[in-house]
């Protein structure tokens, strides 16, 4: 149940809940199921018999609107009836913000096999490839690749909602950092026990002024969400568990390059080395 209410959106988003609960009707009411629901702005739709055996086990909850016209199908493939409804979404209204473009590549939906085809048949015959020099083969091998990628995901762009991660960091708290960087700066370029008094008093009273502007912002946040549990259930569960650092949006080629060349030279390092050819001579050598 807690995996279920955190994904529940903290904002008025229309909201549907399905599923087989597993609940007959007798112990739906006790076993406070209808009452944790309801608490999140949840209503519970009265549905038909939705399973063959005559019980009620498939729920519907819904958030804001209820639903309408509820009716049971009966299927000769499943015991549990095809449920279906009407359902009415309010218009949510268009909020300005500041997105990102990103330009990437979609390789979720090709193969590989479709990749092979299409790069070799733009390759040269086989004998004319490999007679090719060793810069010149690769060269034609990377251009066919190249090809093969625009032909079947070609560079798309994307629009990312550029959110901030830290909200209650304000332009003054900004300035701030800034200026406590550049001590940090300024004393491990000169050493001088006079940089690092002045890094030392910059640094606590930041985070002094961190802590205040992250407790006023929660304070707030709690307060404004003190009738809603959804909110406040999602406020405590991201203070609860952080999100994972994200990783980085790219990678340049030099990265790849360097990952493989360090990947090879840790392996070649846990080769032991070839034995000499006195050492062979040794250990065939019989006494007699």
């Amino acid at each position: 149940m807690d995996t279920l209410l955190s994904v529940f959106p903290s904002d008025s988003t229309p909201l549907t809940v399905l599923g087989d609960f597993n609940l007959p009707s007798d112990k739906l009411h006790s076993s406070g199921l209808l009452a944790l629901l309801n608490s999140f702005s949840l209503s519970f739709n009265s549905c038909p018999l939705t399973r063959k055996e005559g019980n009620i086990l498939d729920l519907v909850f819904t958030h804001p609107s209820p639903a309408t016209d509820m009716t049971a199908t009966p299927l000769h493939i499943s015991d549990h009836h095809l449920v279906s409804f009407t359902i009415t979404l309010p218009i949510l209204p268009k909020h300005n913000s500041q997105h990102l473009s990103l330009t990437c590549r979609n390789l979720h939906f090709i193969s590989p096999s479709s990749v092979a085809s299409c790069t070799l048949s733009s390759l040269p015959e086989h004998d004319s490839f490999s007679s090719l020099p060793l810069d010149s083969a690769t060269d034609t091998l990377l251009s066919s690749l190249s090809s093969t990628m625009d032909l079947l995901c070609p560079l798309s762009t994307i629009r990312k909602k550029n959110s901030s991660t830290s909200p209650w960091l304000s332009d003054v708290l900004c300035n701030n950092q800034g200026e406590l960087r550049s001590a940090a700066r300024k004393w491990k370029k000169s050493n001088l026990d006079t940089d690092l008094i002045s890094y030392r008093t910059l640094l606590s009273k930041f985070s002094l002024d961190v802590t205040s502007a992250k407790t006023s912002f929660y304070k707030e946040k709690l307060e404004t969400s003190a009738q809603d549990p959804r909110k406040l259930y999602n406020i405590f569960s991201s203070l609860l568990n952080p999100p994972a650092p994200p990783s980085p949006s790219s990678l340049t080629a030099k990265d790849f390059a360097t990952f493989y060349t360090e990947k090879i030279e840790r392996i070649c390092q846990t080769f032991t080395s070839l034995p000499t050819s006195s050492t062979s001579h040794s250990q065939h050598s019989t006494t007699p």
